[in-house]
């Protein structure tokens, strides 16, 4: 030790109980508020997928309805899960649109002369068959779609028109 310095046997030794304390709460303060952003951002962002797929759903329906509706002459109520068929005027063209229960899927059938030549999902995350309905007047036809997927639920009602035969 030199001459003029105090010797502090406490002063180097390491920190307080009061510094680490404080130490550990700022740490639980910046750990915490990160843990929190990083919840948001996933809880957000899988409601934004599941979003985005509902109204995917929509959208493509509403696509092929219109495709299909735009083109026909006639629609034919259906039975049982097959809600109802799009016709053409010569009749051997038609398009059918039913109930897939086991994909949850709103699925379109092309039929030429009755049989079935390709089959497409038009709306997956269609949780049961009363989620899709067709109400024909005249040459309009109103279809209700609901798609649900994550908790998430979208509607959206189609006004068809057919062409005047």
């Amino acid at each position: 030790m030199k001459p003029g310095q105090n010797h502090d046997p406490r002063g180097e030794a390491g920190a307080s109980l009061v510094e680490l304390l404080v130490a550990v709460a700022i740490s639980s303060v910046v750990l915490t508020m990160l843990g929190s952003a990083v919840y948001q951002f996933y809880s957000i962002s899988s409601y934004g997928q599941a979003r985005m797929a509902v109204l995917h759903d929509l959208q493509n329906a509403g696509l092929w309805l219109g495709r299909d509706a735009s083109e026909a002459a006639d629609f034919t109520p259906g039975g049982g899960n097959i809600y109802g068929t799009f016709d053409w005027s010569d009749s051997s063209v038609q398009f059918r649109y039913s109930y897939d229960a086991a994909d949850s899927a709103l699925v379109r059938e092309q039929l030429l002369g009755g049989v079935v030549q390709s089959t497409v999902t038009v709306a997956r995350h269609i949780a049961a068959q009363g989620d899709v309905s067709f109400t024909p007047t005249g040459q309009r036809v109103s279809v209700d779609i609901t798609a649900t997927s994550a908790g998430v639920a979208a509607s959206h009602t189609i006004i068809l028109a057919m062409r005047v035969p």
